[in-house]
């Protein structure tokens, strides 16, 4: 959920509710933002995507045991982070103003 209007890597994300996926790649993962809400796990709600946007990988500065999302201010908005075994996920969110 939020409740503001959001860009995500250039993409707006109108205030609402909605439920994430990711699509991850070794070069580079996808983010999904569904409309459908409630879901968790698979099947994945086909026909239901809001907004799909690249996320950048990385290696972790050290190996991560447990699946985290985290998120770290920077300039005007905040980089999401998704952390897992050796692998992080970013991508970049601010306001819509």
């Amino acid at each position: 959920m939020t409740d503001t209007n959001l860009s995500m890597s250039g993409k707006d994300v109108p205030a609402g509710n909605y439920t994430m996926f990711t699509v991850p790649n070794q070069d580079k993962w996808t983010l999904i933002i569904s409309k459908k809400t409630g879901e968790w796990g698979i099947p994945y709600p086909e026909g239901q995507d809001f907004v799909r946007a690249d996320m950048s990988v990385s290696k972790t500065p050290a190996p991560v045991e447990d699946f985290t999302i985290s998120f770290h201010e920077m300039g005007n908005g905040c980089h999401m982070y998704i952390d897992w075994e050796n692998t992080r996920a970013t991508i970049e969110i601010s306001e819509k103003k």
